[in-house]
């Protein structure tokens, strides 16, 4: 007896890279790449035509065992009235022919997920899987174990700076790696100077550029980075690098007024330390608390819908450089 597949796959966490590699194997199982294109399409919660998405989940492969049909920000067809009983309805009735991806880059919690709960009470035709970024130490090995299953090697050091570079973006890791397994060609270990050399700091530059400029209270240069690290990343993942960045400052700066090695305190590599300390020497401790109060609450405002990041985010730049 054939064992039932699941129709429904529900994919979760903030680790992109995972994700869609889990789908691209799902895909391979299709057969035959350019029979199996016709049975793939892709939507997006965001800008959903629900109708559509109906019709692609309920028609009959054409050269494909099954349909695989992928639906990302997934998150945001629920809560919305009649649509989201239309959409569980839609869930309840697919066919086995259909395997139906649904994709949310955010890490549900099963007690508040309708999406999850749906996946307990439907256990036989759902699967669900947690796709959560490493972090600290787990996010360097997890590079190290990249670069060896791509045929090359990085010393410990290097990958530890690399990890804070890329400030846990998985995606943007494999890009870096890739690019520095290239420049030597995998005939050595990637070492520390090569990662100095070739990898810029992508949104960390903007937020080590912003610091700077709001030590200098130039709030001109201090609003040009804010922005261009939101066009290159969402709100609230440029947040949780500005956060990130307070926090190490606040962290420096209490090392450096009670006479401890700010090397000895901080967990990051070496060439960050150096960076955050001088830094830190342009604020006051008092200043860096305050500063990491207010972007608490503006954390706790914009996740209970009072505040958008960005606005809050300009309306800070604005105080601080006054």
């Amino acid at each position: 007896m054939q064992t039932q597949k699941p129709t429904v796959y529900i994919l979760h966490g903030d680790n992109k890279l995972a994700i869609r590699e889990f789908i691209s194997k799902l895909r391979q199982k299709l057969g035959d790449a350019q029979a199996s294109q016709m049975d793939v399409q892709r939507f997006d919660g965001d800008s959903l035509d629900f109708g559509s998405l109906e019709e692609a989940c309920t028609t009959i492969p054409f050269l494909s065992p099954r349909r695989l049909i992928t639906l990302e920000n997934a998150g945001s067809v629920i809560g919305k009235g009649n649509r989201e009983d239309a959409f569980f309805d839609l869930l309840d009735r697919l066919p086995q022919s259909t395997a139906l991806i649904l994709v949310d880059f955010r890490n549900l919690n099963p007690q508040s997920s309708k999406l999850l709960q749906w996946a307990q009470d439907h256990a036989s035709q759902s699967y669900v899987r947690d796709f959560k970024t490493p972090k600290g130490h787990d996010f360097t090995r997890w590079m190290t174990k990249r670069c060896r299953a791509v045929g090359g090697e990085i010393d410990p050091q290097a990958a530890a700076l690399l990890a804070d570079l890329v400030a846990g973006d998985t995606h943007l890791a494999e890009q870096e790696l890739e690019k520095l397994l290239d420049y030597v060609d995998r005939q050595r270990p990637v070492n520390i100077h090569d990662v100095e050399q070739l990898t810029p700091f992508h949104g960390q530059s903007n937020v080590f550029a912003m610091v700077d400029a709001v030590g200098q209270r130039d709030g001109r240069q201090a609003f040009t980075h804010l922005h261009r690290l939101l066009e290159d990343h969402p709100p609230r993942y440029a947040f949780s690098m500005i956060v990130r960045q307070f926090r190490l400052l606040l962290q420096a700066r209490e090392a450096i007024d009670t006479q401890i090695d700010p090397h000895k305190v901080l967990k990051v590599h070496a060439f960050v330390i150096d960076k955050v300390s001088a830094q830190a020497r342009n604020f006051s401790l008092n200043d860096l608390e305050n500063i990491y109060h207010k972007l608490l609450d503006i954390d706790l405002a914009s996740k209970t819908g009072r505040v958008d990041l960005d606005v809050a985010l300009d309306s800070l730049l604005a105080v601080l450089t006054a």
